[in-house]
């Protein structure tokens, strides 16, 4: 880890610790909709046949929760709280006045995303082989995976939030990401996860 980047990663930590619901919030959407559209639904809809295999929609759906775990973790962190600490808090304003870089905060936030992003995929992986919908030892893979969709979300919500002037403009992250949402069944992860979960 670069040497200045590790001051902004524990201050981020510190500030969790303290404010550790609103950290667990972002883990509680993609379990929900895996209880309620895998589970639930998987009650009506048998499953699926894949190369032989029957996978059940649960299992199905469950990859695609594990990417959006991952998408959420880094995207609210990177978009919503840069543009606090940026325009309102001012935290950057006095990171800046010390040794740090601009690039070092830039690099500690992205890698506070990445932490964040990869221990939500792992939690939601867990729960996943708790429901017994994890069947070899490939799973583990989607871990490396998810951190790649952290890196590439909170670097891109970071670059946006620069151009952001004001609330109103998270608007069109909310419709870029709400389609995302609905669609994201459709991801390369869920090819792989309906090998690694059935």
């Amino acid at each position: 880890m670069y040497a200045g980047a590790k001051h902004v990663v524990f201050r981020n930590f510190m500030v969790a610790k303290r404010g550790w619901p609103s950290f667990i919030s972002g883990f509680a959407e993609p379990v929900l909709y895996l209880f309620s559209i895998g589970v639930g639904m998987g009650k009506l809809v048998d499953g699926f046949d894949i190369d032989g295999r029957f996978v059940t929609y649960a299992a199905f759906v469950a990859p695609a929760m594990l990417a959006a775990s991952a998408f959420n973790g880094s995207l609210f962190d990177s978009t919503f709280n840069v543009f606090f600490k940026l325009k309102y808090d001012k935290i950057y304003d006095t990171m800046i006045v010390t040794p740090l870089t601009v690039f070092d905060i830039a690099r500690g936030e992205i890698i506070w995303c990445v932490a964040r992003s990869t221990l939500y995929s792992t939690g939601f992986l867990a729960i996943m082989a708790a429901m017994g919908m994890v069947h070899s030892w490939l799973a583990l893979l989607t871990i490396p995976a998810t951190m790649l969709i952290g890196f590439a979300i909170a670097s891109i919500g970071m670059a946006l939030t620069t151009y952001m002037k004001s609330w109103q403009d998270f608007e069109s992250i909310t419709l870029a990401v709400t389609p995302l949402t609905l669609f994201r069944r459709g991801s390369c992860l869920r090819e792989l996860g309906c090998r690694a979960f059935s």
